[in-house]
């Protein structure tokens, strides 16, 4: 007696059985297709490849009793198969299934086997037990062919409520196995929404709770849904497809709506998108989900971003200059940090950075059309100020003579420039800064880098060319005003002090000098730099300012020093300095 009451399932529609088997088989094995009938199935209803070869199955949606005309469509599909797989010799088979809901008399398995003898690949017919196995496997999937929606929302209200019954305490059940119990409930109704995905989810902490937790370029899931649960945590939900044309059978689709006005930041971004590819963010629209387990029924209004992938595959390409003469420069290598494509128009977008990223170029190329190209200044943030020294030096030797190209690897020009001036701020702050550096560096064991130029005030600058012509054997004569002290609060410490003010007071009577060593730390931008070497400054007259009594002073005073007769100041570097030699402890 058959498990299942199949005409009663055939009369739901035509291909029915096909799509239940196919289904099942897809749950079964990953990599199973399923032939599209309007492109000619030749003979076969679902595959899969394997290493050994293709396992085949022809599916017939007989539920009673096989008349002659049945068993004729079983042959003529056998020929068709025969015809364009077998005989070419083209595909290696590695098994053939004959698969009817209807299980077969010994007579109609012996004119199978009659018809399927003359082949080296094993046949076999699967009927009513076959089926009724994968059934087993996957009620789910069974119960909604056979019953429709309604018995599946049966089974989701009766997992919905074991996974809302109070979590029951004993002394065999801690509180986490009654918790997961419980997921485990939602997990299988989780399982129930898909045929085609299935769904993965759970929670992350992030460190900057404002970035949404991307996947990574390997995450085999099509589509992401990410909600913030607050104290930095989000939830996901991936929708991962259970098969390779699980994609193909219940595609996902985005429709977007974009509500930007014309003529506002928001819509000129959203333009240079469709035109070039170039990524926006937060912009406002109004999407619906087709498709999927997060297909939306109405327009929901969110925002949108777009993001660049990374262009490890990009081709190598170099920056050329030649001059009037035909003689060659420089040929630097381009690194390509983005690549776009304009939605609507097909339009390609190049932006690329020489080695020490001093220059940055952005080439657009329009179908059919010429190439525009536009030079600006890089980011050289955390570069080698060496290198990038040297890159600026070579790139500042082009002259308005010259003829600059971005060519590829064979020398085909992408673009071609004539009477090129490169930005002035390559030459103005670019360079000094990256040659201070360079100069800084054999002072300090710290490794030093650019900085971030943008963020470089003109007073970090001016002080940056100062710590240079210091050290670099230009002493620094200037004026002082005052200088205070604070009497420290340890009594010892105080009483130290005291009796060096005593001692001093002698010699500032006569407008003393007084000498001072530091080991200067400034900023530039976002880096703050610390030097080793240390640097000496002389105060030429020094003397206690008037009514001082250090006799007097507490811990917690302060007192000043005031200048004597010359108020000037020498600063220079320590000579005859090692490192480790000096201790500021």
């Amino acid at each position: 007696m058959p498990t299942y009451d199949w005409p009663l399932i055939q009369q739901r529609s035509g291909e029915s059985i096909e799509s239940l088997v196919a289904t099942l088989l897809r749950r079964e094995y990953s990599g199973v297709r399923q032939i599209n009938p309007s492109q000619g199935d030749g003979g076969i209803d679902i595959f899969r490849s394997t290493p050994d070869g293709f396992e085949v199955w022809q599916v017939k949606g007989f539920t009673t009793a096989m008349a002659d005309s049945q068993f004729r469509q079983v042959k003529r599909s056998w020929e068709r198969f025969m015809e364009e797989h077998v005989t070419p010799g083209k595909d290696r088979i590695l098994c053939y299934h004959l698969v009817t809901p209807w299980t077969p008399t010994e007579e109609r398995i012996a004119l199978f086997d009659e018809l399927t003898a003359d082949v080296s690949f094993p046949c076999q017919w699967d009927s009513d037990a076959f089926i009724s196995g994968l059934a087993d496997r996957y009620p789910e999937t069974m119960q909604r062919f056979v019953r429709g929606e309604g018995v599946l929302e049966q089974f989701i209200s009766e997992k919905a409520m074991l996974a809302s019954s109070p979590v029951e305490r004993g002394e065999s059940l801690t509180m986490l196995d009654a918790i997961e119990t419980r997921q485990d409930a939602l997990d299988a109704i989780r399982a129930t929404v898909s045929e085609n995905y299935r769904i993965e989810h759970g929670t992350r902490t992030v460190a900057n709770a404002h970035e949404v937790p991307l996947p990574a370029d390997d995450d085999p899931a099509v589509y992401h849904r990410m909600t913030y649960l607050g104290d930095s945590r989000w939830k996901y939900e991936s929708v991962v497809p259970r098969s390779a044309i699980a994609v193909e059978i219940d595609p996902i689709s985005v429709s977007m709506e974009f509500l930007a006005a014309p003529g506002t930041p928001e819509y000129d971004a959203v333009r240079a998108w469709s035109e070039w590819g170039i990524p926006f963010h937060n912009a406002h629209v109004r999407t619906t989900t087709i498709g999927g387990p997060f297909a939306d029924l109405e327009p929901v209004e969110s925002t949108v971003s777009f993001f660049e992938r990374n262009c490890d595959d990009a081709p190598p390409l170099y920056l050329r200059c030649v001059t009037s003469e035909g003689e060659s420069r420089f040929r630097l290598p381009l690194v390509v940090v983005a690549r776009t494509v304009g939605v609507r128009t097909g339009w390609l977008r190049l932006v690329a950075d020489t080695p020490e990223r001093a220059l940055r170029l952005e080439l657009r190329f329009k179908q059919r059309e010429g190439t525009d190209a536009k030079t600006q200044m890089g980011n050289v943030d955390g570069r080698n100020p060496e290198a990038v020294r040297d890159e600026l030096e070579t790139l500042l030797r082009v002259s308005e003579g010259d003829v600059i190209s971005v060519e590829t690897v064979n020398g085909k020009s992408l673009v071609r420039a004539h009477g090129t001036v490169l930005p002035t701020a390559l030459e103005a702050i670019h360079l000094p800064v990256a040659q201070h550096l360079v100069q800084l560096q054999a002072h300090t064991a710290s490794v030093l880098a650019m900085p971030s130029i943008e963020e470089i005030t003109d007073g970090q600058c001016r002080y940056l060319s100062l710590l240079a012509s210091i050290y670099g054997g230009t002493a620094h004569h200037w004026n002082w005003r005052r200088v205070g002290f604070q009497v420290p609060e340890d009594p010892a410490q105080a009483a130290r002090i005291k009796d060096d003010v005593k001692k001093f007071s002698v010699s500032a009577a006569t407008g003393g000098h007084l000498t001072r060593m530091d080991e200067p730390v400034f900023q530039l931008g976002n880096r703050t730099y610390t030097m080793d070497h240390p640097l000496v400054s002389v105060l030429h007259s020094v003397q206690l300012e008037p009514g001082l009594d250090p006799a007097a002073l507490r811990p917690g005073d302060t007192f000043r020093l005031i200048p004597g007769a010359d108020a000037g100041v020498t600063t220079s570097k320590l000579v005859d300095w090692a490192p480790g030699s000096i201790s500021f402890d």
